[in-house]
């Protein structure tokens, strides 16, 4: 696992995080934002690895590292939303050895 990487992402109209991580500038306007509004972002797994009890407002990234393609395919602000992909939670899905939920953090 690379220990930074990149991804394209927009800032959120609320000014409270960044969303739409890995949005591809040709498909901007299906998500309503405009390509002048995408940021390259620089990102690494967080040290502090401690899965939050309860939900806060601050944002609190969180990505999941597929092991069959080698990298981050799912990043959210919120570690819920990132459980919300996965049918059976993600520790079903880490049981089973398909991939891992890291804690991201944006590299300044």
């Amino acid at each position: 696992m690379e220990k930074t990487f990149k991804v394209n992402a927009v800032y959120a109209m609320d000014g409270n995080c960044y969303n739409h991580f890995g949005i591809h500038p040709s498909l901007a306007s299906m998500y309503g934002v405009k390509v002048k509004d995408i940021v390259e972002l620089q990102m690494r797994v967080s040290a502090d690895q401690i899965t939050p009890d309860e939900i806060s407002t601050k944002a609190d990234y969180w990505g999941w590292y597929d092991n069959e393609d080698q990298r981050f395919s799912m990043i959210y602000p919120k570690r819920f939303l990132l459980e919300m992909c996965f049918p059976y939670g993600i520790k079903a899905c880490e049981d089973q050895n398909q991939g891992k939920a890291y804690r991201l953090e944006i590299v300044k």
